[in-house]
């Protein structure tokens, strides 16, 4: 009896030490545990994330009818795609650099040019020589516009609208994006075309100038009928350069167009290094005007076949439009934004002063 309870008492002893080895390993595995864990989730999470963003891609374009997306895939690992959204702050995607400020040199007979839609001249009963207007294009070379950037020429060839903007910042949606779309002089140059992106925010009662010009124009572009208007492009210039952070945050203009302020005498500059007096003049340097304010990143075309090598430059400080203009535009162009395509490690950087405060 004595025997079998020495060895009862052993066993148990056994166990109680085989229990505490458990205890005590599992203890030390827990962080490991924990980590992997954490791992595993995070790459579930991604891997949802690209499959979504790979679908929303694909059948995006597959729906708009396009065959010729396969390039449009976003979710693929070195893939450059745009839009993108911007975040700030320190859980963003955002780098602050010290970049040139923007600005456009028009050697057009004082920066304004005609708008015209497809169809007949009603003067000499043939086709009009240039079209101005084909569905949200807007062509823009009768301008002869350029901008320098990065020791490369671009020329303005046309500008797109889209509904509803196509980039985000901090999360905001916009009613609408304006993209003007330069390519390269030089076949130097590192990218295949050049993009100043400018967002456009809703407001109750503000337009600028040149976009109740646009609005004013819809019905004639809708219907195909003859539409001949002019648009200064001083004031379109200017209003989309010189808008500044505060009047973006109070839903204001920055400059108001006044047809005093256009340019007579070729060739007309609007801002960049050397600014235009008119405006620049009231510009402080704490005023983060969107000529020195906006966002730089390497991404792509945003319709098939996306093709990449695109810079992207889009302006910091909404415009604000009108209720009522938005909606006109919307209705006559429909969802035609691009979703939201993964950044695949790349940085945009954002253009910095240091004489702002």
């Amino acid at each position: 009896a004595k025997g079998h309870g020495m060895r009862a008492i052993a066993m148990q002893q056994r166990h109680r030490s085989a229990r505490l080895f458990f205890a005590s390993s599992l203890l030390l595995c827990l962080p490991i545990i924990l980590i992997l864990s954490r791992l595993s989730w995070g790459h579930d999470d991604d891997n949802i994330a690209v499959l979504k963003a790979r679908t929303s891609a694909l059948e995006y374009f597959k729906d708009l009818g396009y065959s010729n997306a396969e390039k449009c895939d976003g979710s693929l690992p070195m893939a450059e795609q745009s839009p993108v959204a911007i975040m700030e702050g320190l859980d963003g995607n955002v780098v602050r650099e010290q970049l040139p400020p923007l600005g456009w040199i028009s050697l057009n007979d004082g920066g304004v040019y005609r708008m015209k839609t497809p169809g007949t001249d009603q003067v000499t009963g043939g086709p009009h020589v240039q079209l101005f207007v084909d569905g949200n294009k807007f062509d823009m070379r009768e301008l002869q516009a350029h901008i320098d950037y990065g020791g490369q020429t671009y020329k303005l060839d046309h500008f797109l609208l889209k509904t509803p903007a196509e980039h985000t910042i901090n999360g905001v949606t916009f009613g609408m994006e304006q993209q003007f779309v330069h390519y390269p002089v030089s076949a130097s140059s590192p990218y295949t075309s050049l993009v100043i992106s400018v967002l456009f925010q809703e407001h109750p009662l503000i337009s600028p100038e040149f976009i109740e010009k646009l609005y004013l124009a819809i019905p004639c572009m809708g219907e195909g009928k003859h539409c001949q208007r002019t648009l200064n492009f001083a004031s379109m210039a200017r209003t989309v350069l010189y808008q500044t952070a505060s009047a973006s945050r109070f839903h204001k203009l920055t400059y108001e167009y006044d047809p005093m302020d256009a340019c007579k005498t070729p060739p007309c500059v609007f801002a960049g290094s050397a600014g235009d007096a008119i405006v620049q003049n009231f510009l402080e340097p704490s005023s983060r005007a969107n000529f020195r304010s906006y966002f730089k990143y390497r991404g792509s075309e945003t319709l098939p076949p996306c093709e990449e090598g695109v810079l992207w430059l889009v302006m910091h400080n909404a415009v604000p439009i009108q209720s009522d203009h938005l909606a006109a535009f919307q209705l006559a162009l429909g969802d035609i934004a691009r979703p939201l395509q993964p950044l695949n490690g790349r940085v945009v950087q954002e253009a910095f002063s240091r004489l702002w405060k």
